[in-house]
């Protein structure tokens, strides 16, 4: 027995170890002759993508979303995501009209058996399956490090994943934990719902110009792919990869999946004028041309383009020798183009199809450029665009799309992501703690069409009507009205019950915040107004539908962040406010990133948003006016107001973390308060008196619920009549 005991955990142990072992390394055993070889369940034809459906082959238009491993309070790399929680995902991106979701790396095992389940209900139920695009990421660490891409970090972790991931879909590995990527044990075989792996999200153009200087590889000439004689270094990897993974499905599986290539506009093949280059941080080119698919392959190859930030002009800024390059298809392409024309050329440049694998627009508060830029005549560039203009801008896309031939698109996301922050609003924030409260300044972190909203359910809707207010106490109550105070995990919200004097109620009524207790100031210079406390904010609000919040100009983090790079001027040696200073400034947003030349290649002021002016609105989704932007609203004589934490300079309101004072540290750093001031009055000689708030620290205990967006449903009525 004691014998028969040994030898069976020999062998179990044995077993797991295989397991591991071939988990880890990608080994396998092919048992018997030579495994025949299929295509599919899609594959290339030309520019076209097929599949067959109930038997006939018919073109495959990719409508698809991204969906995020984010939910709140938790990371990205958390998956914190419930299989349950895909799952109803799954059903509403299907109720969208779209066919497809894409992921940008290996997810936890409970997002494939999400998708399996799903896909087997749909398909006992006689209806279409939720098609995947999987795509395979390279870390920051890896592109911005002193190695070129063909290091470990870079080629070798990107080689692993490709056939982790192929093992992945066929329900055939077992992933131990990683700090990026998901884990668990793959059982489930996805492989006839997978439309294709995509092989990168993004380059760094600094990473492949450096590759092509430091190596001097041979071009590679293998059974599926090759690389061309144009081909740069980098692309002759690209070839190899693309190769590798096509081997590794075919010998192992008997199977061929389509595979891709990313791609965007700083690395796309085109030549521009050098000033638009510059702006655009275009370091090098990456042809997809140069990497070129066998006849030997039986799926295909398509382009996977991210789009953003295309000037709408940017056919204007190729240089004449590219012009002349390109003349074929430039003639074809009318100065109303889809995207400017961008969409037809790179229709019109490549032989294979070509796929907008990422494209979005935000419906955050916050800017990263200007709004007329892109949709002019549309609204001030204080706010970002509401979630009506974000579904139009979609669906515009998605049309400019079809016409220009291209085979579907990707909208980047599915969900909102909280812990995503944009260039002009990283210098402000904890990176560390941002899954923890909802920053709606930060662009990035509106592009969903699902939105969480914090609290297990609305505290607050801005509408003017104080009934969602009933039982709380007034923080102030005087002669002027009483002020109200709630907190979630986005806002601090405000309530202005006014006096029955309100038919006289003097022009500009002020709310003056303590933050800080390093600095600030008793009086407002410019408003003849005084403080009982040293005040580092002052809300104003005229009349009904008039508002803007101002910072004392010593706690301006505009001037402490970009200071430097935009004004071209040290902010903590040249002209330093005062810490007392009685001069409260706009609350400005930067749109520019440094450096920002004209024509005649002079520096010039970047352009910058006043994101402390409020918008005056409804934002109750169930009411015909609802403005998704809106900061205030006025009805009979209440007033609601809400205010982003980041615009009050806290860098982390999950536990009261705000701005130190800049000039001492010389730089952001984050100071933690326990409460803070507010105060209700005018512009008379009397000092306003503040009254302090204990602030609601929630740590990493965040509350939400999640509402559909009403970008959702404008695009749900394209999408749903698409074949």
């Amino acid at each position: 027995m004691k014998k028969y005991l040994i030898v069976s955990i020999a062998v179990i142990l044995c077993g797991v170890g295989w397991i591991f072992v071939s988990s880890r390394f990608s080994l396998y055993v092919r048992l018997g002759g030579e495994r025949s070889l299929e295509a599919g369940p899609f594959w290339v034809e030309g520019k076209e993508i097929y599949h067959e459906i109930h038997g006939k082959k018919e073109t495959f238009q990719i409508r698809g979303v991204n969906i995020e491993s984010f939910i709140p309070g938790h990371f990205v790399t958390d998956y914190g995501v419930s299989k349950k929680q895909y799952q109803e995902w799954f059903g509403l991106i299907q109720e969208l009209g779209a066919n497809t979701v894409r992921i940008p790396t290996i997810y936890n095992s409970g997002f494939y058996d999400a998708l399996y389940e799903y896909n087997m209900q749909r398909e006992e139920e006689g209806q279409e399956p939720l098609y995947l695009l999987q795509a395979l990421w390279v870390t920051d660490y890896a592109q911005d490090s002193k190695e070129d891409a063909y290091s470990e970090g870079f080629y070798g972790q990107l080689q692993r994943d490709m056939k982790n991931a192929v093992d992945v879909i066929y329900g055939n590995i077992l992933l131990p934990f990683g700090k990026t990527r998901g884990s668990g044990w793959y059982r489930r075989d996805i492989s006839k719902w997978v439309i294709g792996i995509t092989l990168g999200t993004t380059w760094r153009g600094d990473t492949s110009a450096y590759t092509n200087q430091m190596r001097e590889k041979p071009l590679y000439d293998g059974k599926w792919f090759r690389a061309s004689k144009k081909a740069s270094q980098f692309e002759n990897m690209m070839a190899l990869l693309l190769n590798t993974l096509t081997e590794y499905e075919s010998v192992k599986y008997g199977y061929q999946h389509l595979v891709s290539i990313a791609s965007e506009p700083v690395t796309d093949p085109f030549d521009y004028e050098d000033l638009i280059e510059v702006q655009l941080e275009k370091y090098d080119k990456i042809d997809g041309e140069h990497i070129l698919p066998k006849e030997t392959l039986l799926s295909g190859f398509f382009i996977s383009y991210k789009l953003y930030d295309v000037c709408p002009d940017i056919l204007d800024y190729l240089t004449q020798e590219e012009q002349g390059r390109l003349a074929h298809i430039l003639a074809d392409i009318t100065p109303k183009g889809s995207y400017g024309g961008y969409l037809e050329l790179l229709q019109g440049y490549y032989s294979v199809p070509v796929v907008v694998g990422e494209c979005g627009y935000s419906s955050a508060r916050g800017l990263t450029k200007s709004i007329e830029e892109e949709f002019s005549g549309v609204h001030t560039s204080s706010h970002g665009l509401t979630e009506q203009e974000q579904g139009e801008a979609l669906v515009g896309l998605y049309e400019a799309c079809k016409r220009a031939g291209l085979s579907g698109m990707v909208i980047s996301d599915w969900q909102d992501n909280w812990s995503k922050t944009d260039w002009n609003i990283y210098p402000m924030t904890n990176k560390e703690r941002e899954p923890y409260w909802h920053n709606v300044q930060s662009e990035a972190q509106g592009c969903g069409l699902l939105a969480f909203e914090p609290g297990e359910e609305r505290l607050v809707v801005v509408d003017g009507e104080p009934s969602e207010w009933t039982g709380e106490e007034p923080l102030i109550s005087n002669e002027w009205g009483s002020l109200y105070v709630r907190q979630d995990e986005a806002y601090l919200y405000l309530l202005l019950e006014w006096a029955p004097a309100w038919k006289e109620m003097p022009k500009r009524i002020y709310i003056p915040m303590d933050i800080t207790p390093n600095s600030g100031s008793k009086s407002g210079e410019d408003f003849g107004v005084l403080f009982d406390r040293e005040a580092d904010f002052l809300l104003c609000l005229e009349g009904k539908d008039q508002g803007q919040l101002l910072v004392q100009d010593y706690y301006d983090p505009w001037r402490a962040a970009w200071n430097q790079r935009i004004e071209h001027a040290d902010a903590y040696t040249i002209d330093v406010p005062q810490k007392d200073s009685k001069k409260f400034v706009p609350i400005r947003m930067v749109l520019d990133n440094d450096p920002v030349y004209s024509a005649d290649w002079n520096l010039r002021n970047a352009e910058r948003a006043d994101t402390g002016r409020l918008r005056f609105g409804i934002a109750d989704e169930t009411d015909p006016e609802f403005d998704s932007q809106a900061d205030f609203y006025t009805l009979g004589n209440c007033t609601e107001v809400r205010i982003p934490w980041a615009l009050l300079n806290f860098q982390d309101p999950s536990r009261g973390v705000i701005h130190d004072d800049y000039y001492e540290h010389y730089g952001i750093e984050g100071q933690r308060v326990e409460e803070i001031y507010l105060g209700l009055g005018t512009s008379q000689k009397e000092e306003i008196s503040m009254e302090p708030l204990t602030l609601k620290n929630w740590g990493r205990k965040v509350a939400y619920h999640q509402r559909l967006k009403q970008s959702y449903y404008i695009l749900k009525n394209c999408w749903i009549q698409e074949p």
